[in-house]
């Protein structure tokens, strides 16, 4: 189930820049109702699942992802992913059984907010998770804790486009 809803998010772009990136577009979605439901801890750079990292290996190493390795800096490499010819016509097949279009239901509401984040920056998105991470109930301080936590001055532009992203994304109750 949650790797079928992965790689169909997956499938959605032409690529995920980073295994970082990915891990703070599903959690915002995660925030919003998505049922791809990973458990995270808070890390360095924001929120973070390894259940979902294990669900990328488990992807890559079925083929059904590819994955490719790029320089960022000296000692620092990006896994862009994307969904491998294989994995998009698995895909369609799975999805022409009934347990598949009911896993497609599920998943369809959130493929464009998948889209939309994946447009975004990524110091942006690592704010907004942030926030959201820290926020119950309270988003002035959801915001203040994550200003003190990533060491940014409260109205940094980046941490203001952040919160607005943050609240966007946050399931309404």
């Amino acid at each position: 189930m949650k790797d079928y809803w992965l790689a169909k998010l997956i499938s959605s772009v032409d690529v995920v820049n980073s295994r970082k990136k990915l891990q703070k577009i599903i959690y915002l979605l995660y925030k919003s109702g998505c049922p791809l439901q990973c458990e995270y801890i808070l890390h360095y750079y924001g929120p973070y699942s390894f259940e979902l990292a294990g669900l990328v290996d488990k992807l890559k190493s079925s083929k059904l992802i590819e994955e490719n390795p790029e320089q960022q800096r000296t000692n620092v490499i990006s896994y862009r992913s994307k969904m491998s010819e294989q994995g998009k016509k698995k895909l369609r097949e799975f999805e022409e059984s009934t347990k598949g279009k009911s896993l497609l239901n599920n998943i369809s509401p959130f493929i464009s907010q998948f889209q939309e984040l994946n447009k975004e920056k990524m110091r942006v998105l690592e704010l907004a998770a942030t926030i959201a991470f820290f926020h119950d109930g309270n988003w002035q301080e959801a915001k203040r804790q994550t200003a003190a936590f990533k060491k940014v001055k409260i109205g940094d532009s980046k941490l203001e486009e952040a919160f607005t992203l943050a609240k966007k994304f946050k399931k309404s109750a």
